[in-house]
């Protein structure tokens, strides 16, 4: 089994919750599992903070501690 691990943003005009079901729906219909979370994002958000609350460090240069 493969894990892909997904970083970045996702603009569109649905909530999260019917992104998220719309992203669950793609996901099931090839068989394929999501274990994560999403955060929606408003207009004073920070990505790079959202990021650390998400992300452990070294999570974008492949040298991730747990």
């Amino acid at each position: 089994m493969n894990t892909i691990r997904i970083i970045g943003n996702v603009y569109t005009t649905v909530s999260e919750d019917e992104f998220t079901d719309v992203l669950i729906e793609l996901l099931e219909s090839k068989g394929w599992t999501f274990f994560g979370r999403t955060v929606e994002l408003g207009e004073v958000d920070d990505d790079n903070e959202i990021l650390d609350g998400i992300l452990s460090e070294g999570g974008f240069d492949d040298t991730e501690t747990e």
